[in-house]
């Protein structure tokens, strides 16, 4: 039952440089100690960062955006946060997570909103993977998402559960860029 102090007291560790591996998922952090975990700066080596499955909400997901610390960032696991469109807006501006592979956001608060915040990303070149299952997304924004450039390496884009439609399908399958993509909605295979 880690919470808001005891991330807190995880974030003032100065030692382990070599962290590769970071798994808080099912705690109790909130945007508090979503904050202090961002602050870290000693952490170079963070390749895989779960927080599954806690409450940072919106706020906390902005302070994990502004972290420039983990720059060989390659699994981003945020789901069930309840981080909605703000919090989408937050992570698409980071501009560290050159690394990033894949990016999980399934069963949060995610609106077309937030799908065209997300499809503005330009840093995330190395994106693998982005599950987006059991959001809010409807036709808007699966056509914000199938308008992005950048995600040249994506595989797998996981929208099980949302309202995508028609439309939403028929904009997608016209992407040109996803050349990679090798499975779509709630068939999407992946570990984390």
């Amino acid at each position: 039952m880690i919470g808001d102090k005891e991330a807190e007291c995880l974030s003032k560790n100065t030692t382990w440089i070599n962290l590769q591996i970071l798994n808080l998922e099912s705690n109790e952090i909130r945007e508090i100690g979503a904050e202090y975990l961002s602050k870290n700066t000693t952490w170079f080596s963070l390749q895989r960062l779960n927080l599954r499955w806690n409450e940072i909400g919106d706020k906390g997901a902005e302070c994990v955006s502004k972290n420039t610390t983990w720059i060989y960032l390659q699994t981003l696991d945020l789901s069930g946060n309840k981080i909605g469109d703000k919090g989408a807006e937050c992570l698409s501006k980071n501009t560290t997570w050159i690394t990033l592979k894949i990016l999980n956001l399934k069963s949060d608060k995610n609106g077309d909103k937030g799908a065209g915040y997300l499809s503005k990303n330009t840093t995330w070149f190395n994106l693998q993977t982005l599950d987006l299952e059991e959001n809010m997304i409807g036709e808007e924004g699966a056509g914000y998402l199938s308008k992005n450039t950048t995600w040249i390496n994506l595989q797998t884009l996981g929208l099980g559960g949302s309202m995508i439609g028609e439309e939403g399908a028929e904009c997608l399958s016209k992407n040109t860029t996803w050349i990679n993509l090798a499975a779509w909605g709630s068939n999407a295979n992946y570990h984390t």
